[in-house]
């Protein structure tokens, strides 16, 4: 029997099994997919958003003129009264009776004015030819003017007691919503009765927020540097939105802006009035208001989903031009719809990513896969 060394056997099955234990490195991953969007400065609408409240802008405390009893009260307690609409009647007889006996005493006078004309027509051409004395003249002359007089009392006292009648039904002077009657139907009222309803005026609407000193500086300001346009208080349009998230449909305006600023508030008021002809807008409602017209110029905006809040603040990533990726911190100023604007961080030109950031990290490379302009 031949007998081969052992030594080469082994070393050959050693090479063998080394050769089967190495694998081939795998491939490296691709770079991360992302979409991104450039820097472009544009100019943004600018709107002021703040809560307020409606507050009646006059109010009628209906007191009774005369003395009688309430017949009836023909409206909706908490409903909406038109102007002109009948809010009280009071018994009118008394009235009624005191303007007739006036309409009656001016015609008894009507009639001595009238006697008392005729008497001057004949005594004046007697006087005249001497067949009556100066003095039957001076007493026709007299006589008439005495009458005249007496009319125009008589006609002050039929106006009068027509006024005194009429003020035995209220009405409403304005469209409005009516509080709850002090008194009921057969209650005597009196002009010492006091305040017997409260009508709250509803067209307009004002409603009335605060704005902080900061805004009202800090506006001023970007103002003046050229930030953003300047417009006069009449200028802004003002949007309503009601606590159920409804849009108002009409805009309002503003008519009043406090000059002073309150000092344990720091805010200065500031009143818009809405039209508000069919009384959607009650007294006392919480209304966010929203002042639209004025633009920023050249603002710098991002879509929200780019940017990452965390701790140490703001950022988003920025696509470097060997197609790396880096983390820019930035100071974001408001939110405009789907986009925050930025107040510092990036510049124009900068291409910072928008879809695909969970999967980055500062560094690393990318692929950018953005959609083909349209």
């Amino acid at each position: 029997m031949i007998r081969r060394p052992l030594f080469p056997v082994l070393a050959g099955l050693s090479l063998v099994l080394s050769g089967c234990g190495k694998k081939p490195a795998p491939p490296a991953p691709p770079p991360p997919s992302v979409r991104t969007q450039e820097i472009r400065p544009a100019d943004l609408p600018v709107t002021f958003t703040y809560v307020g409240r409606s507050t009646s802008d006059s109010k009628l405390q209906v007191v009774p003129r005369v003395t009688g009893v309430l017949l009836e009260s023909p409206f909706t307690e908490g409903g909406i009264v038109k102007a002109g609409d009948i809010l009280f009647r009071i018994d009118p007889s008394e009235y009624q009776a005191k303007l007739d006996e006036a309409i009656a005493r001016r015609a008894q006078t009507q009639a001595m004015l009238a006697q008392a004309e005729s008497n001057l027509r004949r005594i004046e051409p007697l006087a005249a030819a001497g067949a009556a004395s100066r003095q039957d003249l001076e007493n026709a002359r007299t006589g008439q003017l005495s009458a005249k007089a007496n009319l125009a009392a008589a006609e002050a006292a039929v106006n009068s007691a027509r006024i005194m009648l009429d003020f035995t039904t209220i009405r409403a002077p304005f469209t409005g919503i009516a509080g709850k009657a002090a008194f009921g139907k057969g209650a005597l009222l009196t002009p010492q009765s006091g305040t017997i309803l409260v009508v709250d005026d509803l067209d307009p609407m004002p409603v009335e927020f605060s704005v902080s000193e900061a805004e009202l500086l800090g506006g001023r300001r970007e103002a003046e540097a050229g930030r953003i346009s300047a417009v006069s208080r009449d200028e802004f349009e003002v949007k309503a939105t009601l606590l159920d998230g409804t849009v108002y449909p009409k805009i309002g305006r503003i008519d009043f802006r406090d000059v002073r600023v309150n000092p344990q508030t720091g805010t200065a008021l500031v009143r818009a009035k809405f039209p508000n002809p069919e009384g959607k807008i009650n007294p006392g409602q919480f209304i966010r208001v929203s002042l639209v017209g004025v633009t920023r110029k050249d603002a710098i905006t991002v879509p929200q989903a780019a940017v990452i809040q965390s701790a140490n603040g703001a950022s988003v990533f920025v696509v470097k031009p060997d197609g790396t990726v880096e983390s820019r911190k930035i100071t974001p100023a408001e939110w405009v719809g789907t986009l925050w604007r930025i107040e510092s961080g990036l510049k124009p030109g900068d291409i910072v990513v928008t879809e695909g950031i969970q999967r980055l990290r500062a560094g690393m490379k990318v692929t950018v896969e953005n959609e083909p302009a349209r």
